[in-house]
């Protein structure tokens, strides 16, 4: 098929409940014990990150953790000492346990060093920076959906999702080093039963980035696993999660913030909307003062291939939407249908605007869709419609990305096709 393109840390590191302490180093300094799936995320606000990996049975492990001092080597000597606040048998995965630990106030513009440790020894040193207090960018990516090996998928592109993930993350942190974070519209593996997810996990989480930019991952319908996908949460620490939204164990909304700015991530596979609604109305409470308001969740209202008549995302835009625009959300990123579309400007369901303009002045209620396309090349849907909402639409097979520049009253996205192309640009300035 043809590219088709249509313009229409701190000096304290304290941690609500968990213990902290300063002890000396492990007697062997060498990276002498096995973990694996280690993934950094986002924390409550910027001065915090989750960690989360996977570690021996019943084996005391821990954190250490380590500020950088300008002009001096990264000592661990007196590093504080960070035992994980949720440690538990990893399902599916014999022989290993999950952990998880919380990482607070961090300081701004800074490097950070850390390894886990248990009493055999340590792992090599992960680093992490922080970003200063004002602008901020993010990197997005859409239904990763990570599988083993190749396959020619059902447009004759030959599909390996492990590399292209790998190459798509190495890329884009490449154009965007200082990323505050890295969003994912969620099936971030590919398989719909948990028996079959183990080796898509790890190879999910094998890229170097995960472990020091931190994640804000959506639930996807395959890592949903028909409601019985508990490894999303085995695998992530995540801040403010809800019981609202719940399918498998653990996979509730949940929000955080980032330098003023309330982000809102939804398990759309709960069609319950009602919960949805009470979350969100929730979350925005606790953050009244927010500058920008972004919801991500996997299935996207908008879009313009495979999925935009199917039930459950008919019924999230006919019902959810609305609820967007009444609690005026900026922002709604999405994945599922493996397309870029942009849409119009979107009051509830209805075409606010039909200005498909790079720059765009939405009104109090107006709220733009993006709909992503692939982030690993494992699978790309065919362009149907046409449909009211696409303003800007693009299937070119080959893996997508997108930059969010965060500004006080200005967000930008930039959507790149891996190694070509840019495939869209738009700007909207703040409606509140």
């Amino acid at each position: 098929m043809l590219r088709h393109t249509t313009v229409v840390a701190a000096a304290s590191l304290a941690l609500a409940g968990t213990m902290l302490s300063f002890a000396p180093n492990p007697a062997h300094a060498e990276p002498t014990i096995a973990v694996k799936d280690v993934v950094l995320t986002v924390g409550a606000k910027a001065s915090q990150r989750n960690l989360t990996w996977l570690g021996g049975v019943g084996v005391d492990d821990y954190v250490q953790l380590v500020q950088h001092k300008k002009g001096k080597t990264v000592s661990w000597k007196g590093a504080a000492v960070i035992r994980p606040f949720s440690a538990a048998t990893a399902g599916e995965e014999t022989g290993w346990e999950y952990n998880k630990v919380a990482l607070t106030k961090l300081a701004t513009r800074s490097t950070y060093s850390y390894r886990i440790c248990t009493a055999a020894g340590c792992t090599a040193e992960y680093q992490f920076k922080t970003t200063s207090s004002g602008d901020f960018s993010f990197l997005v990516y859409g239904d990763p959906q990570v599988y083993l090996g190749t396959k020619t998928g059902q447009n004759g592109v030959v599909e390996n999702p492990s590399e292209g993930w790998a190459a798509t993350l190495a890329e884009s942190t490449g154009k965007v080093a200082n990323a505050a974070f890295l969003m994912t519209a969620g099936d971030n593996v590919d398989s719909y039963t948990i028996a079959k997810q183990p080796g898509e996990w790890d190879a999910f989480l094998a890229p170097s980035q995960v472990a020091s930019y931190p994640m804000a991952p959506a639930v996807g319908n395959h890592d949903n696993a028909s409601n019985a996908g508990y490894l999303f949460n085995q695998h992530f620490a995540l801040p403010n999660v809800s019981n609202l939204g719940t399918t498998a164990a653990g996979t509730g909304d949940y929000w955080y913030t980032y330098n003023g700015t309330l982000f809102m991530t939804l398990n759309t596979n709960s069609l319950d909307f009602a919960a949805h609604k009470t979350f969100m109305k929730q979350a925005i409470k606790a953050n009244p003062k927010a500058t920008w308001r972004v919801v991500s969740l996997h299935h996207s209202p908008f879009s313009s291939a495979d999925h935009p008549n199917d039930a459950d995302v008919t019924a999230i835009r006919t019902t959810l939407s609305p609820v967007f625009s009444a609690l005026r959300i900026n922002l709604v990123i999405g994945g599922h249908d493996h397309d870029y579309t942009r849409s119009f400007l979107m009051n509830g369901a209805t075409v606010a605007s039909s200005d498909a303009d790079s720059s765009l002045k939405p009104h109090r209620g107006q709220v733009l869709y993006l709909a992503t396309n692939s982030a690993s090349g494992g699978k790309f849907y065919d362009l149907t419609g046409p449909y009211p909402w696409a303003a800007v639409k693009d299937q070119s097979l080959k893996a997508n990305y997108t930059t969010i520049e965060v500004q006080s009253k200005k967000l930008v996205a930039t959507t790149y096709e891996v190694g070509g192309r840019v495939i869209d640009r738009v700007s909207i300035t703040r409606a509140h």
